[in-house]
Formats: C-alpha cells, structure tokens, sequence
C-alpha cells in the first residue's frame, strides 16, 4: 500500500534541496519506526510494511562517496540479494533462451523453432551487458523473421542490434535490418501461413487476414507468394 506522506516543513516540489531532504527525513521515519502521516491529516498512523529496494549501483560505495544517505542505506540493508549479470551464470542461457523461444513462437504463431547449436554456442560467448531482457528480445526478434524451423548463428548475425559478440575476439557488427524489412519479413510468413490454412483460396485467407482481395493480391505479388495458386482457387 501506498500513502502520501506529509513532509514538514517544507515541501520537496517547493523548497528544492531542503525539501528533499525533508522528505527523505520523512522517510527515514517511516522505515524506522513504522509511522506516516498522509498529506492532508492531522495524525500519526503506525504501519507495519516491508521495503524492497533495488538498484543497480553499489549503494555501499555510492553512500561513501555522499551521493546516498548513510542512514538511509543502513535502514534499507538488512536483507541484501545480489543478482549476478547473465555473462556469470552463461551455463543458463541454453535454458532461457529455449524458454524465449518457445514463448515468441506461441505468440507469433509460428511452430517452437530449434535452435543450432552453433546459435547456442555463441549466445553463451556473448557478454549481454542488457542481461536477460537482451537476451529476451534478440530471441524474439529471431523469431519474428524466421522463416524456416531452426534458428541459427546466421540469422543472429542478420538480426543483432550490435552489443552481442559471436566471437570473443571480434566485435558484433553494428549493421541490422531495418525495422520496415522485419514487419515486412514477419508479415510475408503470416500470409504464407494463412493462405496454407485456407488451403490457397485467397478470397477466405484475405477474410482471415482482414484484408480486402485487392490488397491480398498486391501482397501476393510483393511477396512472390501467388505460385501455385489459379482463380479457381481465388
């Protein structure tokens, strides 16, 4: 639960630095000794709360330095937990990104793709300063330009953004396709897919697809994808 705190006697909005430190005063109040006062009331409630905090600096050293408040970090450390970054638990990433793939072939409703080894190989050998959101969204991104059921270390190298390495002495290559080539990459295999569904009737996969025969059959032409399909099938 969260409650406006009122911080006296000045507000943080109003009175800059002072009113921040007030309201970290307040704060410090709060962790300490399970007492608030919502802006507005005239009394003290007591609470009983649990803070968790998390943060990606060294609060320890940023507090020896001045640039958090002692106190307040004494307060906040009673438990910590250390998350360690991706590149010192590798052994996992063969897992996660299995999972990330299996998710994004569900929702782009495509089949659970495998994944090469050599893919695997160099998804272990990359640094992912990202973590595991990095790794989250270069497996989607795979995903969502695949068009075959493997994904592999070329495509990777196709779709990287740039801060992953395949090699630990060669620095990604910054260059990607766009992001018009992807939808457009992503949109050729949902049409492939559905014209497959409607067993290559067009009129019934332009329904599918919410689009009308004319923009279908523009798409068909764009895509290369009219082969094999006569207007009896339309």
């Amino acid at each position: 639960m969260e409650l406006p705190l009122r911080v006296t006697p000045t507000h943080p909005q109003r009175q800059g630095r002072g009113g921040l430190a007030a309201a970290a005063a307040g704060g410090l109040a709060a962790t300490q000794e399970g007492e608030i006062q919502q802006v507005g009331a005239s009394r003290i409630e007591r609470v009983d709360v649990r803070v968790i905090a998390c943060t990606n600096r060294d609060l320890a050293a940023e507090a020896r330095r001045g640039r958090f408040r002692m106190d307040l970090y004494y307060r906040l450390a009673v438990v910590e937990l250390i998350v360690p970054p991706l590149r010192e638990h590798r052994e996992d990433i063969p897992a996660l990104a299995a999972q990330f793939a299996e998710r994004y072939a569900h929702r782009f409703g495509s089949p659970n793709p495998r994944l090469s080894p050599g893919l695997i190989e160099a998804l272990c050998e990359s640094d992912w300063p990202g973590n595991v959101r990095e790794l989250e969204n270069t497996i989607a991104r795979m995903i969502a330009v695949c068009s075959s059921g493997e994904i592999d270390l070329e495509l990777l190298k196709r779709t990287r953004l740039g801060s992953v390495n395949t090699s630990p002495d060669k620095p990604a290559s910054r260059i990607a396709p766009s992001l018009r080539d992807q939808l457009a990459a992503y949109e050729q295999r949902i049409i492939a897919r559905t014209l497959a569904a409607a067993a290559g009737n067009r009129s019934r996969a332009a329904k599918l697809l919410g689009l009308s025969r004319t923009a279908l059959f523009d798409r068909l032409k764009k895509y290369e994808l009219a082969t094999g399909l006569d207007d009896a099938a339309a």
